[in-house]
């Protein structure tokens, strides 16, 4: 299909300028891939955000899972390598931060791009308040060792585990957007939060137990139903990423 070209004025009158004839041959459809190729730079830019968020999340499952071993080993050098890497965690999610607001001021995203942005955003200040409750329990090792039956350390040895897995699973329904995984993180979480509530009812049973090690245990149980908390929070993020399931709705995504 022809168009016209620029208008001319000659005496007072329009004159319109020959037609332009499009080359033959071209498509919506070239259109369409030329615009995808001019976008491509902020794609990448979306994949690279959610890149550092998947990455968060993975140090995070991994040192809940060396804040375990700190408390029923007592190994304070543990705390200190969890101390270490939350201080680069921090970092990262301020570039994170950065990154989202770069987006949102230059690139006026909508739709599922505009909640994926935000919702990386909300998941790398989540996966530092996990890295920050690791660290609380990784340096607090106390006397809590001492006091554990073989039975206890088994349970804590199955919470520690339990919620590693619980956050891994949680990311990795946010690395593949996928909502079947989202859904399956809340029954995951129900098992976790069972082991929890067993434990302590276990740590109510024990008696003349000093108390630090008795504050100790107690923050312990309370670290882990917080990474719990905290995993499903991850999940309801992604659910919201996926399908735009408003957060306030999703975060009750495991009550029965």
């Amino acid at each position: 299909m022809g168009r016209r070209g620029p208008a001319g004025n000659e005496g007072g009158l329009t004159k319109l300028g020959p037609v332009v004839v499009d080359p033959p041959g071209r498509e919506s459809h070239d259109v369409e891939v030329e615009v995808r190729e001019l976008r491509r730079p902020y794609h990448d830019r979306i994949a690279e955000l959610r890149a550092k968020t998947i990455s968060i999340l993975e140090d995070a499952s991994h040192a809940t899972k060396d804040a375990t071993r700190a408390l029923l080993e007592q190994d304070h050098a543990v705390g200190d390598k969890i101390s270490a890497r939350a201080s680069e965690t921090s970092a990262r999610v301020s570039d994170v931060d950065a990154e989202v607001l770069a987006l949102l001021a230059l690139q006026a995203p909508v739709a599922r791009d505009l909640r994926i942005i935000l919702a990386s955003r909300d998941i790398a200040q989540t996966g530092d308040l996990c890295m920050g409750l690791c660290l609380t329990l990784g340096t607090r090792v106390g006397f809590a060792r001492d006091v554990l039956s073989s039975e206890m350390r088994g349970m804590v040895a199955e919470i520690g585990a339990g919620t590693a897995g619980l956050l891994s699973q949680a990311n990795g329904a946010w690395t593949t957007l996928d909502e079947g995984q989202s859904h399956a993180v809340v029954a995951s979480a129900r098992k976790c939060r069972q082991t929890q509530r067993d434990f302590f009812a276990a740590l109510v049973r024990l008696q003349g137990v000093p108390v630090e090690a008795a504050v100790d245990l107690g923050m312990a149980a309370r670290v882990y139903e917080r990474l719990t908390d905290h995993s499903l929070e991850i999940a309801a993020r992604a659910l919201f990423a996926i399908s735009g399931v408003p957060t306030s709705q999703a975060r009750h995504i495991d009550e029965p």
